[in-house]
């Protein structure tokens, strides 16, 4: 597996030759420094959003997947809220894209120094759009590899959000851009493993549409995309089991993956499930991979 140093928006990037390529939007746990200024933000840096999404990183590592991982907390800037929301208005985050209070209700600004359009422009072009121009890349580059490619998104997005409450009745909850995004039998695939991991799922409920999804899925051209949360239970066990392992802060400001090899849920659920995503991948029938479709993404960043 090759590895290559982080862009200004990606912690990690690993490249495999895997159809599966693993993105973690959700697991950074970096604050710039410049944020530090708000006495909000200071004990937000190291707080795991995601700590399923930190055991497929450690999944996809121990497989040869490609991974990218972002480098900062969501709440500095989100990679599955588009870019191109509506405009900034005071004390007003841009539809989540750069949050103004924590899943908590905390305030990450004084009142006097509120977030303002430009500061948020300004992370776009610093780090959203080197992260999504890495990952359009990766999808290029392994489509051009294989008929089929996975886009794997473990995400937290309803952790984050205020109303969290309100999606946390399911273990496993799945989006496919309400089936426009994916291909059945991976959806499948994905909801016998979590029946046999004894979960709950649900598909295309709360996270139906998201950025990735409608962004970059393509089934028609080779190009599956699933919205994955894990939540309820599920994600007790994989916070408990993120607490046991965990080395501390990486260089660069993510937390590091497991150095235990014998990782309970990684071995017997993310791994495995990344192993049967390959096989599906691989049975499904070639697709058809057009000169525009080389260009899947990158033009719209």
């Amino acid at each position: 597996m090759e590895t290559d140093m982080p862009n200004t928006g990606c912690d990690t990037l690993l490249r495999g030759d895997s159809p599966v390529l693993v993105v973690t939007p959700h697991t950074g746990t970096l604050i710039p420094q410049e944020l530090c200024k708000h006495a909000g933000w200071v004990p937000v840096e190291g707080r795991l959003a995601d700590p399923a999404g930190l055991l497929f990183h450690d999944a996809a590592r121990r497989c040869g997947i490609t991974l990218i991982s972002a480098r900062y907390h969501p709440c500095v800037i989100d990679f599955m809220v588009s870019a191109d929301g509506p405009p900034l208005s005071v004390g007003v985050d841009r539809g989540g894209l750069c949050r103004t209070h924590t899943s908590r209700g905390e305030s990450l600004y004084e009142p006097d120094m509120p977030l303002t359009t430009a500061e948020v422009n300004e992370r776009v072009e610093r780090l959203w759009r080197p992260f999504h121009l890495a990952v359009a890349e990766e999808l290029r580059r392994l489509r051009a590899l294989h008929d089929h490619i996975l886009l794997l998104v473990p995400h937290a997005s309803c952790w984050l959000s205020p109303f969290r409450e309100e999606c946390a009745g399911r273990d496993c909850n799945v989006g496919t851009d309400n089936g426009k995004a994916c291909d059945r039998k991976l959806v499948g695939a994905l909801t016998e493993s979590a029946k046999a991991q004894g979960r709950s799922w649900v598909v295309n409920g709360n996270i139906a549409e998201g950025f990735t999804a409608e962004h970059y899925g393509n089934p028609a051209s080779g190009v599956h995309v699933l919205n994955v949360e894990i939540s309820g239970q599920w994600r007790v066990d994989c916070a408990s089991e993120a607490d046991r392992t965990l080395a501390g802060p990486a260089d660069g400001g993510a937390l590091r993956a497991s150095r235990d090899r014998n990782t309970s849920l990684v071995d017997t659920a993310m791994a495995p499930l990344l192993e049967t995503f390959e096989n599906v991948l691989r049975d499904l029938p070639a697709a058809v991979w057009t000169e525009a479709d080389r260009h899947t993404g990158a033009h719209q960043l």
